[in-house]
Protein backbone atom coordinates (compact mmCIF):
# COMPACT_ATOMS: atom_id res chain seq x y z
CA UNK A 1 0.00 0.00 0.00
CA UNK A 2 1.18 3.20 -0.95
CA UNK A 3 0.21 6.54 0.73
CA UNK A 4 -2.22 7.59 -1.38
CA UNK A 5 -4.58 4.47 -1.99
CA UNK A 6 -4.56 0.83 -1.61
CA UNK A 7 -3.05 -0.87 -4.57
CA UNK A 8 -4.08 -3.22 -6.97
CA UNK A 9 -7.64 -3.55 -5.40
CA UNK A 10 -9.60 -2.63 -8.80
CA UNK A 11 -7.46 -4.52 -10.61
CA UNK A 12 -4.23 -6.62 -10.30
CA UNK A 13 -2.31 -4.77 -13.03
CA UNK A 14 -2.50 -1.62 -11.81
CA UNK A 15 -1.04 -0.58 -8.54
CA UNK A 16 -3.46 2.83 -8.56
CA UNK A 17 -6.20 2.32 -10.50
CA UNK A 18 -7.78 5.96 -10.18
CA UNK A 19 -4.17 7.67 -9.90
CA UNK A 20 -3.64 6.00 -13.32
CA UNK A 21 -6.54 5.81 -15.25
CA UNK A 22 -7.26 10.12 -14.42
CA UNK A 23 -4.13 10.65 -16.94
CA UNK A 24 -6.48 10.36 -19.76
CA UNK A 25 -7.17 13.64 -18.97
CA UNK A 26 -3.69 14.68 -20.06
CA UNK A 27 -3.83 12.26 -23.64
CA UNK A 28 -7.45 13.30 -24.45
CA UNK A 29 -6.58 17.29 -24.39
CA UNK A 30 -3.07 16.64 -25.91
CA UNK A 31 -4.50 14.96 -28.99
CA UNK A 32 -7.21 17.62 -28.86
CA UNK A 33 -4.87 20.22 -28.95
CA UNK A 34 -2.43 18.47 -32.07
CA UNK A 35 -5.77 18.01 -33.85
CA UNK A 36 -6.67 21.82 -33.74
CA UNK A 37 -3.10 23.10 -34.09
CA UNK A 38 -2.61 21.56 -37.06
CA UNK A 39 -6.00 21.60 -38.27
CA UNK A 40 -6.24 25.71 -38.12
CA UNK A 41 -2.26 25.72 -39.36
CA UNK A 42 -0.74 27.80 -35.94
CA UNK A 43 2.94 26.82 -35.50
CA UNK A 44 4.74 23.49 -34.56
CA UNK A 45 5.97 24.56 -31.85
CA UNK A 46 2.63 24.16 -30.17
CA UNK A 47 2.84 20.84 -31.29
CA UNK A 48 5.80 20.41 -29.10
CA UNK A 49 3.29 21.91 -26.17
CA UNK A 50 0.99 19.39 -26.67
CA UNK A 51 3.39 16.63 -27.17
CA UNK A 52 5.55 17.81 -23.97
CA UNK A 53 2.01 17.06 -22.40
CA UNK A 54 1.05 13.55 -23.68
CA UNK A 55 4.39 12.87 -22.13
CA UNK A 56 3.50 13.83 -18.94
CA UNK A 57 0.54 12.49 -19.33
CA UNK A 58 2.50 8.72 -20.13
CA UNK A 59 5.15 9.05 -17.63
CA UNK A 60 2.27 9.49 -14.53
CA UNK A 61 -0.06 6.49 -16.00
CA UNK A 62 3.44 3.96 -16.01
CA UNK A 63 4.24 5.55 -12.56
CA UNK A 64 1.28 4.83 -10.78
CA UNK A 65 0.52 1.78 -12.53
CA UNK A 66 3.87 0.32 -11.48
CA UNK A 67 4.85 2.60 -8.30
CA UNK A 68 8.63 1.53 -9.65
CA UNK A 69 11.10 4.64 -9.20
CA UNK A 70 12.33 4.68 -13.06
CA UNK A 71 8.65 5.10 -13.86
CA UNK A 72 8.27 8.12 -10.80
CA UNK A 73 11.40 10.04 -12.90
CA UNK A 74 9.42 9.52 -16.20
CA UNK A 75 6.24 10.90 -14.21
CA UNK A 76 8.33 13.96 -12.83
CA UNK A 77 11.02 15.12 -15.03
CA UNK A 78 9.15 15.92 -18.25
CA UNK A 79 6.95 17.91 -16.29
CA UNK A 80 9.92 20.31 -16.37
CA UNK A 81 10.94 19.79 -19.57
CA UNK A 82 7.56 20.06 -21.09
CA UNK A 83 7.03 24.15 -18.88
CA UNK A 84 10.37 24.77 -20.93
CA UNK A 85 8.92 24.50 -24.34
CA UNK A 86 5.92 27.18 -22.76
CA UNK A 87 8.57 29.08 -21.13
CA UNK A 88 10.04 29.58 -25.22
CA UNK A 89 6.62 30.27 -26.42
CA UNK A 90 6.16 32.97 -23.43
CA UNK A 91 9.23 34.52 -23.27
CA UNK A 92 9.55 34.82 -27.97
CA UNK A 93 5.78 35.88 -28.17
CA UNK A 94 6.72 39.08 -30.14
CA UNK A 95 9.37 37.30 -32.34
CA UNK A 96 7.72 36.70 -35.67
CA UNK A 97 10.34 34.43 -37.17
CA UNK A 98 13.24 32.05 -36.63
CA UNK A 99 14.34 30.67 -33.81
CA UNK A 100 15.87 32.04 -30.24
CA UNK A 101 18.79 29.63 -30.13
CA UNK A 102 20.42 31.05 -27.16
CA UNK A 103 16.94 30.68 -25.23
CA UNK A 104 16.23 27.51 -26.36
CA UNK A 105 19.80 26.27 -24.86
CA UNK A 106 19.66 28.28 -21.39
CA UNK A 107 16.25 26.32 -21.19
CA UNK A 108 17.80 22.99 -22.41
CA UNK A 109 20.57 23.77 -19.76
CA UNK A 110 18.49 24.66 -16.71
CA UNK A 111 16.47 21.33 -17.34
CA UNK A 112 19.45 19.13 -17.41
CA UNK A 113 21.15 20.71 -14.40
CA UNK A 114 17.40 19.99 -12.76
CA UNK A 115 17.98 16.62 -13.86
CA UNK A 116 21.23 15.71 -12.82
CA UNK A 117 20.79 17.22 -9.67
CA UNK A 118 17.52 15.22 -8.99
CA UNK A 119 19.23 12.00 -9.71
CA UNK A 120 21.65 12.70 -7.41
CA UNK A 121 19.84 13.88 -4.51
CA UNK A 122 16.69 12.29 -5.00
CA UNK A 123 14.98 14.81 -2.80
CA UNK A 124 11.06 15.33 -4.17
CA UNK A 125 10.93 19.13 -3.04
CA UNK A 126 13.99 19.93 -5.17
CA UNK A 127 11.56 19.01 -8.23
CA UNK A 128 8.80 20.51 -6.74
CA UNK A 129 10.99 24.09 -6.15
CA UNK A 130 12.11 23.56 -9.75
CA UNK A 131 8.94 23.14 -11.58
CA UNK A 132 7.45 26.33 -8.83
CA UNK A 133 10.01 28.75 -10.70
CA UNK A 134 9.18 27.54 -14.10
CA UNK A 135 5.46 28.51 -13.50
CA UNK A 136 6.05 31.66 -11.69
CA UNK A 137 8.06 32.86 -14.38
CA UNK A 138 5.23 31.85 -17.07
CA UNK A 139 2.47 33.47 -14.21
CA UNK A 140 4.60 37.09 -14.32
CA UNK A 141 5.56 37.14 -18.08
CA UNK A 142 2.39 36.24 -18.76
CA UNK A 143 0.61 39.14 -16.50
CA UNK A 144 2.96 41.57 -18.23
CA UNK A 145 1.76 40.44 -21.91
CA UNK A 146 -1.93 40.85 -20.61
CA UNK A 147 -1.11 44.56 -19.10
CA UNK A 148 -0.10 45.28 -22.94
CA UNK A 149 -3.07 43.75 -24.20
CA UNK A 150 -4.90 45.91 -21.94
CA UNK A 151 -4.05 48.63 -23.63
CA UNK A 152 -4.14 47.93 -27.02
CA UNK A 153 -6.52 44.90 -27.73
CA UNK A 154 -9.56 45.19 -25.53
CA UNK A 155 -11.29 41.32 -27.00
CA UNK A 156 -8.01 39.85 -26.73
CA UNK A 157 -7.82 41.40 -23.25
CA UNK A 158 -10.67 39.77 -22.01
CA UNK A 159 -10.15 36.31 -24.24
CA UNK A 160 -6.69 35.73 -22.52
CA UNK A 161 -7.62 36.96 -18.83
CA UNK A 162 -10.25 34.20 -19.18
CA UNK A 163 -8.01 31.90 -20.27
CA UNK A 164 -5.04 32.71 -17.55
CA UNK A 165 -7.75 32.62 -14.64
CA UNK A 166 -9.13 29.50 -15.55
CA UNK A 167 -5.87 28.38 -15.94
CA UNK A 168 -4.89 29.69 -12.09
CA UNK A 169 -7.89 27.99 -10.22
CA UNK A 170 -7.46 24.75 -12.24
CA UNK A 171 -3.58 24.47 -10.95
CA UNK A 172 -4.54 26.06 -7.62
CA UNK A 173 -7.36 23.92 -7.05
CA UNK A 174 -5.83 20.68 -7.81
CA UNK A 175 -2.75 21.79 -6.06
CA UNK A 176 -4.70 22.19 -3.33
CA UNK A 177 -6.72 18.76 -3.59
CA UNK A 178 -2.75 17.42 -3.83
CA UNK A 179 -2.28 18.68 -0.55
CA UNK A 180 -4.79 17.54 1.00
CA UNK A 181 -4.28 14.12 0.07
CA UNK A 182 -0.58 14.12 0.83
CA UNK A 183 -1.62 15.38 4.64
CA UNK A 184 -4.96 13.82 5.37
CA UNK A 185 -4.43 10.22 3.48
CA UNK A 186 -4.97 7.94 6.87
CA UNK A 187 -8.24 9.68 7.15
CA UNK A 188 -9.08 9.39 3.59
CA UNK A 189 -8.11 6.27 3.17
CA UNK A 190 -10.68 5.07 6.38
CA UNK A 191 -13.45 7.58 5.07
CA UNK A 192 -13.16 5.36 1.57
CA UNK A 193 -13.38 1.94 3.10
CA UNK A 194 -16.35 3.06 5.08
CA UNK A 195 -18.08 4.30 1.74
CA UNK A 196 -20.07 1.81 -0.68
CA UNK A 197 -17.27 1.08 -3.84
CA UNK A 198 -19.03 3.18 -6.15
CA UNK A 199 -18.35 6.26 -4.03
CA UNK A 200 -15.28 5.98 -2.77
CA UNK A 201 -13.40 6.72 -5.73
CA UNK A 202 -14.85 10.66 -5.61
CA UNK A 203 -12.21 10.57 -2.21
CA UNK A 204 -9.76 10.13 -4.14
CA UNK A 205 -8.45 13.19 -4.37
CA UNK A 206 -4.98 13.05 -5.72
CA UNK A 207 -6.47 11.21 -8.67
CA UNK A 208 -8.13 15.22 -9.03
CA UNK A 209 -4.57 16.75 -9.14
CA UNK A 210 -4.23 14.77 -12.45
CA UNK A 211 -7.39 16.38 -14.07
CA UNK A 212 -6.85 19.14 -12.68
CA UNK A 213 -3.15 19.86 -14.13
CA UNK A 214 -4.13 18.16 -17.25
CA UNK A 215 -6.56 21.24 -17.94
CA UNK A 216 -4.37 24.05 -16.75
CA UNK A 217 -1.59 22.69 -18.85
CA UNK A 218 -4.12 22.38 -21.61
CA UNK A 219 -5.23 26.18 -20.91
CA UNK A 220 -1.72 27.56 -20.37
CA UNK A 221 -0.88 26.34 -23.99
CA UNK A 222 -4.01 27.58 -25.49
CA UNK A 223 -3.40 30.96 -23.61
CA UNK A 224 0.12 30.83 -25.55
CA UNK A 225 -1.26 29.96 -28.47
CA UNK A 226 -3.91 33.08 -28.61
CA UNK A 227 -0.75 35.77 -27.70
CA UNK A 228 1.11 34.18 -30.52
CA UNK A 229 -1.48 35.17 -32.90
CA UNK A 230 -2.25 38.70 -31.26
CA UNK A 231 1.88 38.99 -31.64
CA UNK A 232 1.71 38.14 -35.32
CA UNK A 233 -0.97 40.25 -35.74
CA UNK A 234 -3.45 37.00 -37.43
CA UNK A 235 -5.98 37.11 -34.26
CA UNK A 236 -8.68 38.71 -36.09
CA UNK A 237 -8.63 35.79 -38.17
CA UNK A 238 -9.06 33.07 -35.22
CA UNK A 239 -11.96 32.91 -32.37
CA UNK A 240 -11.42 31.56 -29.20
CA UNK A 241 -14.64 28.96 -28.85
CA UNK A 242 -15.46 26.73 -25.99
CA UNK A 243 -16.76 23.12 -25.42
CA UNK A 244 -17.96 20.91 -22.40
CA UNK A 245 -19.94 23.88 -21.11
CA UNK A 246 -17.14 26.56 -21.51
CA UNK A 247 -14.50 24.01 -19.52
CA UNK A 248 -12.23 23.12 -22.53
CA UNK A 249 -11.58 26.64 -24.83
CA UNK A 250 -9.93 26.20 -28.11
CA UNK A 251 -9.10 28.26 -31.05
CA UNK A 252 -10.91 28.01 -34.75
CA UNK A 253 -10.47 29.99 -37.91
CA UNK A 254 -13.31 32.67 -38.08
CA UNK A 255 -15.99 31.70 -40.54
CA UNK A 256 -16.59 35.56 -41.49
CA UNK A 257 -12.71 35.48 -42.13
CA UNK A 258 -12.66 32.67 -44.25
CA UNK A 259 -15.95 33.64 -46.53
Amino acid sequence: MSGRQENYVVCKYIAEFWNTVTNMAFFSLAIYGIWKVRSTKQENRFVLCYLGMLVVGLGSWFFHMTLQYQWQLADELPMVYCTCICIYCALRADVKTGTDVFVALALFAYSAIVTLVYLQIRKPVFHQVAYALEVFLILIRSTMHQMEMRKSNWRAYQDMQRLFWMGVCAFGGAFMLWNIDNIFCTGLRTIRNALPAAVGPFFQLHAYWHIGTALGCYLSIVYQQYLRLVKLGTVDEYRLRWLAMGIIPYLDKDIKQKA
